[in-house]
C-alpha cells in the first residue's frame, strides 16, 4: 500500500500545471490560507507583465522585427516552439476576442518582439498593449473608381431618382462635331495618303477626342499653383499629358485608354497630343488653333502615317515584324491602297474597340 501511494504521489506531481499557472492566478499558501495577490484578469496589461516576467526568453534578440531572411525565420522558428509564444497568442485573443485569426499572429509577434522593452524598464505592459492593439489595426482598403484621372463614387440604382433605360431606348450617338473635323482635316492633310485613315481609325479617333478633352481639363486643374493661377494651358498642358517620361504617370493619357491594346493607346496619344519630337503633330492642338490642315511638314505627315496602322485591329494582329515593316512602309510614303483596303474591308466586320469611359 506504501509504494502505491507514492507512485500516485509522483504522477500528481507531473501532471501538475506549470508553475506560470500558479502565477497568473490565486496561489494557495502552504497553510492552507489563499494569498492576497489579486486574480489576473484575461487579456489584462498585468497579465501580460505576468507571462513577460515568467516565459520570455532571456536571450531574445532586441532587433527581432527588423530582421529579414534565413537568420529571421531560424529566430522565430526557435520561439514559435517556446512556451512564450502560445501564451502571448492566447492573451492575445483574450484581449481581443473579435479579432480577425489573420492579424492574432502578426499581434503575437510584436508583442514578443517588443516584451523585452517592458522586462527592462523601458515600456510599462500598458504601452505595450498599446502598440500590440496599433499592429492589429489594418486599413480599409477601398476600390478605387476613377474616370479620366479622377476619383468617382458610384451610385446604386436604388439611389436615383428615375428608371434607367432599358435596351430599348436609343442611344445617342458618340459621334461629336469636333471629332468629325479632326477626320476630316487629318485625311485633308495627309493628301494622297488619306485612304490610310480607314473607318476604323476614323471611329477611334472620334470616339477618343472627347476623351482627352475632358482628360487635358483635368490635368489642367490638377496643375493650378501659385505661380500658375489657371494651371497649364497650350503645348505644355499637352506635354503634360504625353505618354513621355518627362510626365506625370498619372496625367499621362494612355491611363485613359488603358481598355485599348497598347500601341493602339500609344499610336492615339501621339496623334491627338503630338510627340516631344513634333509638338505641333497635336491634332487637337492644331484643330483648336485654327492651323491649316494643309501647311504641315513632312516630318509630321510621315509620324502619322506611321502611326495609323495601330489604330486598325487587323494590322494590330500583326506579327511585330511585320507591324514594324508596316509602319516603316506607310512612314516613307508606300503605296499601300491594297493593304488598308482588305484591313478596313476586314475591321467592318469586326466590333468596336472598347473604350475606357
Amino acid at each position: 500500500m506504501t509504494i502505491v501511494l507514492r507512485q500516485q504521489k509522483v504522477i500528481a506531481v507531473a501532471l501538475a500545471p506549470p508553475p506560470l499557472a500558479a502565477g497568473l492566478g490565486e496561489q494557495p499558501r502552504p497553510g492552507g490560507a489563499r494569498s492576497e495577490r489579486p486574480v489576473l484578469r484575461p487579456g489584462s496589461p498585468e497579465d501580460l507583465k505576468a507571462i513577460i516576467v515568467a516565459l520570455l526568453p532571456a536571450t531574445i534578440p532586441t532587433d527581432l522585427m527588423s530582421r529579414r531572411g534565413a537568420d529571421a525565420h531560424l529566430a522565430w522558428a526557435s520561439i514559435i516552439a517556446d512556451p512564450v509564444y502560445e501564451a502571448v497568442t492566447i492573451w492575445v485573443m483574450a484581449a481581443w476576442p473579435d479579432q480577425m485569426l489573420d492579424r492574432v499572429d502578426t499581434m503575437a509577434r510584436t508583442a514578443i518582439a517588443a516584451a523585452y522593452r517592458v522586462r527592462d524598464g523601458g515600456w510599462s505592459s500598458e504601452h505595450l498593449v498599446a502598440v500590440v492593439a496599433k499592429a492589429g489595426k489594418r486599413g480599409e482598403h477601398y476600390q478605387a473608381h476613377r474616370h479620366l484621372g479622377q476619383a468617382v463614387r458610384l451610385v446604386s440604382y436604388d439611389a436615383l431618382g428615375f428608371e434607367p433605360a432599358d435596351e430599348s431606348t436609343p442611344t445617342r450617338s458618340v459621334t461629336s462635331t469636333l471629332g468629325r473635323a479632326v477626320v476630316a482635316d487629318l485625311r485633308l492633310a495627309l493628301g494622297e495618303h488619306g485612304y490610310m485613315v480607314t473607318s476604323a481609325a476614323a471611329a477611334l479617333l472620334d470616339r477618343s477626342i472627347d476623351l482627352a478633352v475632358d482628360h487635358l481639363n483635368a490635368v489642367r486643374v490638377k496643375s493650378v499653383t501659385v505661380e500658375l493661377p489657371d494651371g497649364l494651358a497650350g503645348l505644355a498642358l499637352f506635354a503634360a499629358a504625353r505618354p513621355t517620361r518627362h510626365a506625370n504617370k498619372l496625367d499621362r493619357i494612355t491611363d485613359v485608354f488603358r481598355d485599348l491594346p497598347h500601341p493602339t493607346s500609344v499610336a492615339l496619344a501621339h496623334l491627338l497630343l503630338g510627340t516631344d519630337h513634333h509638338p505641333l503633330s497635336a491634332l487637337l492642338w492644331r484643330q483648336m488653333s485654327g492651323l491649316a490642315p494643309a501647311a504641315i511638314l513632312d516630318e509630321i505627315a510621315a509620324d502619322w502615317r506611321g502611326d495609323l496602322p495601330a489604330l486598325s485591329p487587323t494590322m494590330l494582329a500583326f506579327t511585330d515584324r511585320r507591324r514594324r515593316r508596316m509602319r516603316d512602309r506607310c512612314r516613307r510614303g508606300d503605296d499601300l491602297h491594297l493593304a488598308f483596303e482588305l484591313a478596313g474591308a476586314t475591321d467592318a466586320d469586326r466590333s468596336p474597340a472598347p473604350t475606357a469611359i
